[in-house]
């Protein structure tokens, strides 16, 4: 898939929904970033991605775009809620600037989850840019490239744009 930009309020109210039983300040995180967007930034037009376990252990980790290519990241969120016997299994969630997650030079960020549901979410006002390509890979340690087995990491959503 491309990057499918659509109005921003049918992005938010995707998100809405995702959060539905999210920590309440995750809640309030994403509440405040689209307060923002829409007052400060005129409301752009953005893209809502979301996937599952399966996708983020896959070998190289898993990129939404068919081809290579720039976008902004907004917001981020991802609860460990995989079905494997591992979920207590430690899950690092690795954001790259890349169509793989094996240069950890292009590792933009890396955080753990340690046991089932935990959860994050991580907000950029203004915008964290991706110059070469987004991918999100569940890795075994912190920017180890190693993906873990499928089942032990969880499902996310990111709001992006242009």
């Amino acid at each position: 898939m491309a990057l499918t930009l659509e109005a921003g309020n049918l992005v938010w109210t995707k998100v809405s929904k995702s959060l539905t039983n999210a920590n309440p300040a995750i809640q309030g995180q994403f509440k405040a970033l689209r307060e923002y967007i829409v007052s400060q930034r005129r409301n752009p037009t953005l893209q809502f991605v979301s996937f599952s376990d399966a996708d983020i252990t896959t070998a190289t980790g898993y990129t939404f775009q068919a081809a290579a290519g720039a976008l902004t990241l907004y917001g981020f969120y991802f609860i460990k809620n995989g079905t494997g016997t591992g979920t207590a299994t430690d899950v690092w969630v690795s954001l790259d600037n890349a169509s793989t997650n094996t240069v950890v030079a292009t590792k933009f960020i890396s955080i753990p989850a340690l046991v089932a549901a935990d959860q994050f979410a991580l907000t950029y006002p203004q915008g964290l840019p991706f110059s070469v390509d987004f991918t999100v890979t569940g890795e075994t340690s912190a920017k180890d490239g190693t993906e873990v087995a499928g089942g032990d990491a969880g499902s996310w959503f990111a709001v992006v744009g242009a």
